[in-house]
């Protein structure tokens, strides 16, 4: 995902794919839509999650399982080092804190790109 994707080509990437749906059968167009509730997030529960965003909980959200297990294990190893007095450790958690904070302030688009990329990869199941 491009997090500096122009909203205005999103945006532009959902109109034409709805446009393709809309020519799907009827009950194809049923089903789509009921995959697609299933499937899709919700940016707002993602912002939520990326407020605790040292903890990399949001990434669970989207399953992504292994990048989670990456940084959850890093907080802890800096902050276990940073109690046992290995100032070093401040330099992970600063390093997590600068790769946390785009996704922060972009947390609306990425889950935008993640539900567009689902929605497409539904589309394609019932193009066939």
């Amino acid at each position: 995902m491009k997090m500096f994707e122009p909203i205005v080509e999103i945006e532009e990437k959902e109109t034409q794919l709805m446009q393709l749906v809309s020519e799907l059968s009827a009950a194809n167009k049923k089903l789509f839509y009921k995959t697609q509730l299933g499937a899709i997030k919700d940016p707002d529960t993602y912002a939520s999650l990326n407020w605790f965003f040292l903890g990399g909980f949001h990434h669970i959200y989207l399953g992504k399982y292994v990048l989670f297990i990456i940084e959850f294990m890093l907080l802890m190893t800096s902050i276990a080092g940073w109690l046992l007095g290995f100032d070093q450790a401040l330099f992970i958690l600063l390093a997590l804190v600068l790769y946390e904070l785009p996704q922060l302030f972009f947390s609306q688009k990425i889950v935008r790109q993640y539900n567009y990329q689902v929605s497409k990869d539904i589309y394609q199941k019932f193009k066939k």
